[in-house]
């Protein structure tokens, strides 16, 4: 019974460190960006080709996950001590091993799809391992970098359509929900910053919480906020999607200003420090809604045409 309580411990670890339900998020957003293409197109495209490119960003994202964790022990050993590695449940050595076989797995799977997509999958996996290793200190720089290989995920699923199509002009099509998971994404990435705030600092992590204050991020991210709140409906106004967008990204929109009432209402920076982490939860939440309008919306579009 102590053996199985052992391996269930760890097994445990292993789970967390991948972090699932992130990478269900890379899933539906590689879905997204091959289903823009898909539509766009109108081809006779199998949806079922879909399965590779997302199984490509979900390996290589898992990868980063994994790798993120195994770079970053001494700060989530202050952050978050009962992180995977940090609480012993999975050692550093196995976390470099997964990492590494996730990404190449990843990566080799990629060839599948065309020399392009291989090439931007190595592209995207080398700027995780140099952002989990370098670039994560560098503050901004590092929260533009994430911000950057999150929009990646639907960017890459309209470019393995885009090539299996041998026409990569179709690949303008994610524009719209590209730009939309690089400003979330930021958002989220400065908010996390505050939320770190304290470990961020011991360890000489130069996020914007660290060297502008813990509430000029706050004010940044809710300036980010309101910029998707007051931008969410143009694409409708101008015709690109309908009802459906419509109606989850006002759902989306209630949720941010439910987060930024949240952060203004924090006094001091103890305070604003205990919120966001609350607000990092309700905005995965209204990001999620945000591939969900996308992702929906497509969809009927294809059923009806």
């Amino acid at each position: 019974m102590l053996i199985m309580g052992r391996l269930l411990w760890r097994f445990s670890g292993f789970i967390e460190i991948l972090r699932i339900h992130n990478l269900l998020a890379s899933a539906v957003a590689t879905l997204l960006g091959f289903m823009t293409v898909y539509a766009g197109s109108r081809s006779e495209l199998s949806l079922s080709t879909s399965l590779i490119p997302i199984s490509v960003v979900v390996l290589v994202a898992g990868g980063g996950y994994v790798i993120n964790d195994y770079f970053d022990v001494v700060t989530d050993s202050i952050n978050k001590p009962t992180r995977p590695i940090p609480s012993g449940r999975v050692l550093k050595d196995e976390a470099l091993l997964l990492s590494i076989a996730l990404m190449t797995l990843g990566i080799i799977l990629a060839t599948l799809i065309g020399v392009v997509s291989f090439a931007y999958a190595l592209i995207n996996a080398l700027l995780l391992i140099v952002y989990s290793k370098n670039l994560k200190r560098a503050g901004l720089v590092g929260n533009l970098v994430v911000s950057t290989a999150s929009a990646n995920s639907i960017l890459y699923g309209g470019l393995a359509a885009s090539e299996y199509l041998g026409r990569f002009q179709l690949i303008s099509y994610t524009a719209p929900p590209v730009a939309y998971a690089f400003i979330f994404t930021l958002m989220r990435e400065i908010i996390k910053g505050v939320e770190d705030y304290v470990g961020d600092l011991k360890s000489n992590i130069k996020t914007l919480a660290v060297i502008k204050g813990v509430k000029y991020a706050s004010n940044i991210s809710i300036s980010l906020m309101i910029l998707i709140i007051t931008s969410s409906p143009i694409p409708y106004i101008l015709g690109l999607y309908g009802i459906m967008y419509l109606i989850l990204t006002a759902c989306m929109d209630v949720i941010l200003m439910l987060s930024i009432i949240t952060l203004i209402r924090g006094s001091n920076t103890d305070e604003l420090i205990r919120r966001a982490a609350l607000v990092r939860s309700y905005t995965k939440a209204a990001m999620f809604l945000g591939i969900l309008a996308f992702l929906t919306d497509i969809s009927l579009c294809v059923l009806t045409s």
